[in-house]
């Protein structure tokens, strides 16, 4: 017999009236408590999560391998996903295309990378091309070339073969870390492209994707150089990416031991070319992608890359080597003049510091250091001037260029053209001075038959204009 039954109303008005005030609070009470549970089950996931975790519900446990690769001991199955930056209605772009893939998998048998999704009829597309349509494919029969390249300038196409299953369950190994799939373009020793385009394409791929791990794994496509200059750029500059060293992929994925390697986070492709015709226009809106490449290599190496010197200091480049140089005399786009420059600057501003450098006998982080403390850096063209962006803010370097008989990078016979220009033009922190070229009295080639003053041409410098560029930039800094 429901207990309400039992409320006595013959009571005084003032009982009755405190037996339903108890009613209503154990009424809204039972009430408040179903709502809870209701509530609980379509919690946000973050809460649910928040929510297990006080109840001791376990995380997805890892662990290392060889204790240098994370590694997942998840066994779920999963399928891939991709998302990619660039022109996604044009599959022939596929030498700029930068994309991240999830769940994919090294088949070590097959050597390939592997894409798996749902077996479906009619496949779902994976792209959009406006002239073929719909794709369900990354690599179509089309001269061989694949979804995105691995290198600048399309050098090596690359593309997961699609798999129409789950992921591997069996006899696999799940990496959880960050890789990247990479091939270097220029040589060994061309400083100035390796920083800013081949391994500066790394840190470019990561900011634009907004993907960043402190344990990214960085994997070669193919033999890693031995050249003793290469391995100084993987210490310099490849080490202020990750502290994991370079490896080839081939060799790296074999450590694992098991037949699938699959990777929760991949990237490839992506490298920007930051110097060559179409350059000057293509490089607008990436200054700050290269400040901060600029400014994480600077504070790699512990110095303030916010940093302005309180005092003038002239730097002149003494070209003294060069691996493209021809010529007995060594020279190769150097200043014919340099003792009469150096002579004329060190006797025109006497009290301001006067150093010539030979910038291949200083170790890198001396050249930054240097840089840093430099208030105008004279240069001819080529890969030293490239080093110019490590200039503090405020500065200027007056560029050599070069005197223009072959139409080249989008320059006109008889012109004063700039080599790196396209580049140095999008550092906006440090102000460029051109010391022009105007003709044949302006630069003597380096040997004899050739006629590419571009390549084969080094400057004589007119120290009255020099002097005007001097003082123009003085005037300009104003310490």
């Amino acid at each position: 017999m429901n207990w309400l039954i039992f409320i006595n109303f013959n009571r005084s008005r003032h009982a009755r009236l405190k037996s339903l005030i108890i009613i209503f609070v154990i009424s809204f009470i039972l009430s408040f408590i179903v709502l809870l549970i209701n509530y609980i089950r379509i919690l946000p996931i973050p809460l649910i999560i928040w929510w297990g975790s006080t109840c001791n519900i376990k995380n997805t446990q890892y662990t290392m391998h060889n204790s240098k690769k994370f590694v997942s001991t998840n066994k779920m199955s999963n399928f891939s996903k991709f998302r990619c930056t660039g022109d996604e209605n044009n599959i022939n772009t596929w030498p700029d295309r930068l994309c991240v893939f999830n769940n994919i998998c090294y088949n070590v048998k097959m050597q390939q990378f592997e894409y798996y999704r749902r077996l479906r009829n009619p496949k779902f597309p994976l792209f959009f091309d406006s002239i073929q349509g719909m794709l369900s494919d990354f690599s179509i029969k089309r001269d061989g070339k694949g979804f995105l390249s691995l290198t600048l300038r399309g050098g090596q196409s690359w593309a997961p073969f699609v798999i129409e299953q789950a992921c591997p369950t069996v006899n696999v190994t799940w990496l959880t870390n960050l890789h990247t799939l990479w091939q270097k373009y220029f040589y060994d020793n061309n400083f100035g492209h390796l920083v800013w385009e081949d391994i500066g394409s790394i840190f470019y791929s990561l900011e634009r994707m907004n993907e960043f791990d402190e344990q990214l794994m960085i994997m070669h496509a193919t033999p890693i150089s031995k050249d003793h200059n290469f391995q100084k750029f993987l210490d310099n500059i490849l080490a202020v990416l990750t502290s994991r060293k370079l490896v080839e992929y081939k060799s790296y994925l074999t450590t694992f031991n098991t037949s699938y390697i699959c990777f929760r986070h991949f990237m490839a492709g992506g490298n920007l070319r930051l110097i060559h015709h179409a350059a000057r226009q293509e490089n607008n809106g990436r200054e700050s992608l290269l400040y901060k490449w600029r400014s994480k290599i600077i504070t790699y190496h512990k110095f303030d890359s916010e940093y302005i010197p309180n005092q003038h200091r002239i730097v002149i480049t003494n070209k003294s080597a060069s691996i493209f140089a021809k010529a007995s005399s060594g020279m190769h786009r150097g200043i014919v003049n340099l003792k009469e420059v150096v002579t004329f600057v060190r006797k025109t501003y006497p009290s301001i510091p006067v150093e010539v450098i030979e910038w291949q006998k200083i170790t890198f982080v001396k050249q930054i250091e240097l840089l840093l403390n430099t208030t105008i850096l004279i240069s001819p063209p080529g890969g030293v001037s490239m080093i110019a962006p490590f200039l503090p803010h405020g500065s200027h370097a007056i560029l050599l260029d070069y005197y223009v008989t072959k139409p080249t990078h989008g320059f006109q016979n008889g012109s004063s053209a700039s080599m790196e220009g396209m580049l140095l033009n999008h550092f906006p922190h440090f102000k460029k001075d051109y010391y022009q070229i105007y003709g044949k009295q302006d630069y003597v080639f380096d040997f004899n038959g050739t006629t590419d003053t571009r390549n084969d041409a080094s400057i004589k410098i007119n120290v009255t204009r020099l002097h005007l560029l001097i003082e123009s930039a003085l005037e300009d800094m104003n310490l």
